[in-house]
């Protein structure tokens, strides 16, 4: 399967429904990727918005 970022939450997977926000609003247009082990830690993830450890894509076209 093609991975794929959601346009809610940014999370990459490769299923047709987000994981983490179970939207089946995806997209394979992306770019960048950020992988986030520790989110209450990182400076990214908070910027971000993102709260659990996973995949997740910097923009989504």
């Amino acid at each position: 399967m093609v991975d794929r970022a959601c346009r809610n939450c940014h999370q990459i997977s490769d299923s047709n429904v987000c994981p983490e926000c179970k939207s089946m609003d995806l997209s394979d247009d992306f770019s960048g990727i950020v992988v986030i082990v520790d989110p209450e830690h990182s400076t990214i993830a908070k910027i971000m918005g993102i709260k659990k450890k996973g995949r997740y894509a910097v923009r989504i076209r």
